[in-house]
Order: C-alpha cells, then sequence, then structure tokens
C-alpha cells in the first residue's frame, strides 16, 4: 500500500528526471535564449578529463627479426611483492623440461631474451601470418615459515609477423618483408669532420691533430638497440694480430687511451643509443718509418633495457678517475682490471640463446706525419 510520503518522494523524482531530461535536450540543440532574448552560456565538459587512466602493463613483449625479448617488472602483479630471477620461467606448462630461465636483472625490471623457436615456443603459420607463441610462467618461491603472497601465473607471449612469402614449419626465421642486411652492413665506423655534422674522406693527419670516430647501428631494430664498442687496436696492417699493436679501447668499453696520455681522447655525451662518437689524439709507432696506421674496432648492438654495466659502458678517464658516458659510474670500476662478463648478482646474458648484433670493422690506412 503506497503512503502518501512515497507517492510524494516518486513525484518528486520524476520532476528531477524531467527537468534533467529537458536541460540536457536544450544544451544539446544549442544556447538557451530567455524571454527578453538573452542567451545563457553553456558550459563544455571535457570527457577526457573523466577518463581513468589506463595502468601500464607490467609485462611488455618486443620482436626481433631472430629473437624475443620480454621484460617483466619485478613487482609483476603490483601487491608490493617483487618477484625474483628465479621465479620465471618460459615455456609450455605441459613440457617443464623445455622450459628456460635465464631472466637477466636490469634495476626494476627482468629481461628474458630467446630465440624465436627456443624454450618450447610454438609456431603457426596461416595465409597471412607468421605467429611464434610462448608462456611466461611464474612458479612463486616459499618464502619464510614456507608461506608465498603470490600465486602461480601462467602469461601468454607472442610474436606476430606479415608473412610475405611460404615459410617452412622449419624455419628459423620469421619472414622478411625485404631482404635483411648482412650484420655487417648494419654498422658502420667513420671518420667526421671537425663539428661531426658528416664525414671526412681525409686519410692524412699530423701529430697533435684529433681523430674523430663516429659509429652507428642501423639495424631494422636500431630503434630498441644500444651500441657499445667493446674494443678498438690501432695496427701497422689491417691484420688485427699483427704486431706492434695498441688498444686504445679495451676492456669492455674501457677508453684506455685517455689514461695512458691522450688528454683529450674522451666518448661523447650521447646524442642517439645507437650512436657512439669518441675523439683521441693521434699518435705513431715508434721505430716504424712506414708511419701507417689501421683502426680496427668491435662493435655490438645489445637490446636497449639492458641498462649499463661491466660489459655495456663506454668510460671516460677524466680527473684520475673512470665515468661511464651513460651514467652509474661504479660500472666503470673495472676498468683498471678485467672486467667480468656476467657482473655479479646477475645471470650470464652471454650465455643465453639469443642474437645480439655485432661487427668487426676496419679504418685505414691512415698516414700520420710529425708536425714540421
Amino acid at each position: 500500500m503506497w503512503t502518501t510520503a512515497d507517492l510524494a518522494s516518486i513525484l518528486l523524482l520524476m520532476m528531477v528526471t524531467l527537468y534533467a531530461a529537458e536541460a540536457i535536450r536544450l544544451l544539446k540543440e544549442g544556447p538557451m535564449i530567455d524571454a527578453e532574448g538573452r542567451e545563457y552560456k553553456t558550459l563544455k565538459i571535457d570527457e577526457e578529463q573523466f577518463r581513468e587512466p589506463e595502468e601500464e602493463s607490467t609485462v611488455k613483449v618486443e620482436c626481433t627479426d631472430s629473437s624475443m625479448i620480454i621484460v617483466v617488472k619485478a613487482d609483476l602483479f603490483q601487491t608490493g611483492h617483487p618477484m625474483s630471477a628465479e621465479e620465471l620461467f618460459l615455456g609450455q606448462v605441459d613440457q617443464p623440461q623445455a622450459w628456460c630461465s635465464h631472466a637477466a636483472a636490469a634495476g626494476s625490471e627482468y629481461v628474458i631474451q630467446t630465440g624465436l623457436q627456443d624454450c618450447g615456443s610454438i609456431l603457426t603459420i596461416s595465409e597471412d601470418s607468421v605467429i611464434y607463441s610462448n608462456n611466461l610462467i611464474v612458479i612463486p618461491a616459499a618464502r619464510h615459515y614456507g608461506i608465498t603472497r603470490t600465486a602461480p601465473a601462467v602469461i601468454p607471449v607472442s610474436c606476430h609477423y606479415k608473412r610475405t612469402h611460404f615459410v617452412s614449419s622449419t624455419s628459423q626465421l620469421p619472414p622478411q618483408t625485404l631482404s635483411p642486411p648482412t650484420q655487417d652492413s648494419a654498422f658502420s665506423l667513420k671518420l667526421m669532420n671537425d663539428d661531426w655534422t658528416h664525414e671526412t674522406h681525409s686519410t692524412s693527419f699530423y701529430l697533435g691533430d684529433l681523430l674523430q670516430l663516429q659509429a652507428s647501428y642501423a639495424g631494422p631494430d636500431s630503434t630498441h638497440r644500444q651500441l657499445f664498442i667493446d674494443s678498438c687496436v690501432a695496427t701497422l696492417s689491417p691484420d688485427v694480430t699483427s704486431e706492434p699493436k695498441y688498444y686504445f679501447i679495451e676492456n669492455h668499453g674501457c677508453l684506455s687511451e685517455a689514461k695512458d696520455g691522450g688528454t683529450r681522447s674522451h666518448f661523447r655525451p650521447r646524442t642517439r643509443a645507437d650512436l657512439v662518437q669518441l675523439q683521441m689524439d693521434v699518435f705513431l709507432f715508434q721505430q716504424d718509418s712506414r708511419n701507417l696506421m689501421f683502426l680496427t674496432c668491435q662493435l655490438r648492438a645489445t637490446p636497449d633495457m639492458w641498462r649499463s654495466s661491466s660489459v655495456n659502458k663506454a668510460c671516460n678517464y677524466v680527473h684520475s678517475r673512470w665515468e661511464n658516458v651513460d651514467g652509474g659510474d661504479h660500472m666503470c670500476r673495472c676498468c683498471d682490471s678485467t672486467c667480468p662478463t656476467s657482473p655479479p648478482g646477475r645471470r650470464d646474458v652471454s650465455n643465453q640463446r639469443t642474437s645480439v648484433p655485432e661487427a668487426c670493422l676496419t679504418l685505414g690506412p691512415l698516414k700520420i706525419y710529425p708536425r714540421k
């Protein structure tokens, strides 16, 4: 049985609804004008302001021409309880014998890079695409007293490629829209002019001059790579095993020439991740009348999410201390000894079955003259 109070409430609600509907209609149709011809301005609301921000993904997948790169936030489930590298695997749930576990720490993230057909990956070929599928498997380790705050999880990951020609089920590489360049052709090593604006083709220098070297990587995945110069050696012939020789960059990116007396020798600040520039004082080998010079450098383009480490660095020697161009000067402390290929506390990423583009390039012959 409706009471008078109930009916009054319903009537009031209906009136409010009707007034609101009429106001919305008028706002849609145009400005409101009263009996005296005055126009009321209407307020426009930006709907973008009321959209909820998208949550940042804690798992990202990048695909190269031969590998799958998975970047995992340590706090995978955003619970405040970070995962450890030992809790992350890649593979098919029903094939644990094929699981891979080689997550490399990179700050607050882990990076897993694997070949497209490694770790139990499944290849699917359709009429117009090729797909490599796998799973990121999370197996939480038991904490103190045998408890855990994270449940096991399986997160699908995959790489998709446009199919432009026939690919057999035994193919080791995804289809290419263009013929991929050889690794060496993706790299370059050039002598640059004084203001670094273009390449110089001069091959004659005097003691006291500066050599300005520029290394670059222009592979199809260059936007996801960071270039490093592992080593550079000066010789009197193109044969890097010949004697005498002088390593002016060694120990995975240590510019030893700066410590050996090259007071103006240094890596320049980076302008792009796929570019390395350095200058150094011209020098000669003593007791050799040929005055020739060949410069041979070993270049490597690593995934850009692999941060600075003992093998990924560009170290200058400034004011009697080593400094890393990319930050993290402590990565250069090993320059006076032997830099480990796997930094302490990390898994050896060099043992991962991955493809890191690299090349060995030579400049020369350069003719070096004493100052007159």
